[in-house]
């Protein structure tokens, strides 16, 4: 799911690139957000599921915890940024300028650099996606707290209403303040959008824990919803329904039990963080340098229709060669290396699991 959320972000920057732009053809392909938003929601839900019975027990302190998550995202944020710095020099000196003008102004890279981009405050036109982490690591400081108080509620109907009535409410509100439905939300006002989706993840998580879930309700919660979804997303209906069907999704996910490995599965959650972060640096290579070269050497190529779809679909397939490297010689390997030097727990320490997933720490991508 993070994968297909991932790549669906990658088509939705991409799709004005297309030789027809993506959203012309269906409207639904210009909600590239939502993906933003279901990630948002599976950010709060997932931690709740590793974190909350450390953080509740005090076994996990504030501290390790916001350092886990800060050494999980600051450092691939910073490299990510210095390829594209380095990739934007380096074009500056071959004479190649980037199809955008004026998007890789330096005047904006230290607002980024100190994830300041996302409230407004400048830079946010380098590495885009990464407003997520500055909202984030905010809201990774209060969850402790927020958790505590979500485990005073014992009912499965209280934590789903609340979720839908975060969704519904905060919505409302940003209707009625800023005339624009919550979900989506520019990157200035990341807070508004992000935190309320982050709540709603841990409301999720309590409804799961409260609730009496057998493999056949929650299967059918997690199909349901992704049916509403498709239908809905054929319709290119309200978003309403498409953050409530998200929300059935995860649902359905974190209820059931696992039966069976799904082949790729875990290749691709690991691949979805970078595939998130890197496809700037990806697009900006392909649709700046290599297309342009292309068609330099085939002038017919943007003439031909296959030809020049098959031109834009190889933009997804470096995408995603780019991000599997990228996990596999960087952001695994640092990750790893963080691991080991900074959250290694003494021998004679006891060994408290703050997170049920067996694999390494690089390797869960959360």
């Amino acid at each position: 799911m993070r994968f297909v959320a991932a790549l669906f972000v990658v088509v939705f920057h991409f799709g004005d690139e297309a030789p027809t732009a993506l959203q012309a053809m269906h409207g639904f392909l210009g909600r590239g957000y939502l993906a933003t938003d279901f990630f948002l929601i599976l950010s709060g839900f997932v931690l709740a599921k590793a974190y909350g019975a450390g953080v509740a027990s005090g076994k996990v302190s504030l501290g390790r915890f916001w350092l886990k998550r800060f050494a999980r995202c600051y450092p691939t944020h910073l490299i990510t940024l210095a390829m594209l710095v380095v990739m934007v020099l380096a074009a500056g000196w071959l004479g190649i300028e980037a199809t955008h003008e004026g998007r890789f102004n330096f005047s904006g890279l230290p607002a980024q650099i100190l994830l300041l981009h996302a409230f407004g405050l400048g830079g946010g036109h380098w590495n885009i996606p990464s407003w997520t982490i500055s909202t984030l690591l905010i809201c990774y400081a209060f969850f402790p707290m927020l958790w505590r108080a979500m485990l005073r509620i014992n009912s499965l109907w209280i934590s789903l209403g609340l979720a839908v009535a975060i969704i519904v409410g905060s919505n409302v509100l940003s209707l009625a303040l800023l005339g624009q439905q919550q979900f989506s939300l520019s990157f200035q006002w990341c807070m508004f959008r992000a935190a309320p989706l982050f709540l709603v993840g841990l409301a999720l998580a309590r409804a799961v824990q409260t609730g009496r879930w057998n493999a056949g309700s929650a299967r059918i919660i997690g199909f349901g919803g992704g049916a509403v979804l498709l239908a809905n997303a054929v319709m290119v209906g309200p978003d309403l329904i498409n953050i409530l069907a998200i929300c059935a999704v995860i649902i359905g996910c974190g209820a059931s039990p696992v039966t069976r490995p799904i082949p790729g599965a875990e290749w691709g959650a690991k691949v979805s963080f970078c595939l998130f972060m890197v496809h700037t640096i990806t697009g900006a290579i392909w649709f700046d340098l290599v297309e342009p070269m292309a068609d330099r050497l085939h002038p017919a190529i943007e003439s031909v229709a296959w030809e020049a779809w098959a031109m834009w679909f190889g933009a997804l397939v470096f995408t995603l060669i780019a991000s599997d490297l990228y996990n596999r010689f960087i952001d695994e390997p640092i990750q790893n290396w963080i691991g080991r030097k900074w959250f290694a727990r003494p021998v004679s320490a006891p060994v408290v699991s703050e997170n049920p997933d067996p694999r390494p720490a690089a390797e869960q991508s959360a």
